[in-house]
Parts: structure tokens; sequence; C-alpha cells
């Protein structure tokens, strides 16, 4: 009897945690012989929304800006990246993915094990676990938590009050 509800519930989570998950983006360059070395090498590269970027630094922003091997970018162009050569001339764009991360969000049979029913809401995928929380980036740059599964919790609890 207790088990149904507990399902219905752990669905109730699981539709509120799609519905605030952020999407993804994709770094796409216009692909020809210009495209610069480092921008080729993160084609394709998907991260969560709210998350940034690794590319390769360029030599130029190494030696001159301090950048480490890689630069943290939101989108191509990101001028809070602290890059100069890597961001100058650029014509990639983003591509976004509005179900990215909402794809791997899934719910588990409900448990019955003695008087306890226990029931899983998941959210399978890389960098889920940053895109949740947020994430620190060399130099100190930050990428904000966008706590959807947290407030998909919290949404549905305060129906239960």
């Amino acid at each position: 009897m207790v088990a149904p509800e507990v399902g219905r519930i752990g669905d109730k989570i699981a539709t509120q945690a799609k519905r605030l998950a952020p999407p993804t983006k994709q770094w796409v360059t216009v692909g020809d012989d210009r495209v610069r070395h480092t921008h080729v090498q993160t084609e394709g590269q998907t991260v969560p929304n709210n998350l940034r970027f690794k590319v390769p630094s360029m030599d130029w922003d190494r030696r001159h800006r301090g950048l480490g091997a890689y630069t943290y970018m939101k989108a191509p162009r990101d001028q809070t990246s602290r890059a100069v050569a890597n961001i100058k001339n650029c014509r990639c764009r983003t591509a976004s993915d509005p179900a990215g991360i909402s794809r791997g969000i899934n719910t588990r049979p409900p448990v019955v094990a003695g008087n306890r029913v226990t029931m899983t809401v998941v959210c399978e995928g890389d960098l889920v676990v940053q895109a949740e929380l947020g994430d620190v980036y060399p130099g100190g740059l930050v990428a904000a938590g966008a706590h959807f599964m947290a407030k998909a919790v919290s949404t549905v609890a305060a129906d239960y009050q």
C-alpha cells in the first residue's frame, strides 16, 4: 500500500528534476582550415550549460596571460576566461540541447525491506554532479550549481506538508 505512493512521489521528483535540469551545450567550429588547433581539439565537447568548456590554451595566453594548459570558457569568445589569443577572431559557436541532462534522469523501482520503503531517483551522465553543485576552475573561475535535483525534491516535498 505504501510502495505505490512512494513510487508516485519518486516519479514526481524525477519529472520536476527533468523540468529543472540545465540544457547541455556543445562546442562547434566552422570546420574549415582556418580554425585554430585548440578549437579543433575542442570540437564536439559537450558540457552542462552552467559549466565551462575545457579548451587547450594557446602558447601566447600561457606566456603572457599566465594561463595554465587549459582555458575554461563559458562559450567561444568568452572574455571572462582571461584568454586573448584563444578568443581573438574566433568563429566558433555553441549548439544547445535542451534535454541534454534530463535524458539521464530516471527512477529505480521502490524497494521494500521490512517496514521501510525506499526509491531512488538518479541522474546519470558526464559532469552531472558538477552541474548540480557547481565547480571551481583554475584562476578562481566559478560555475554556479543549478541545484536541479535539490530543487525538485524541495518542490515535491512542499506538496506533502
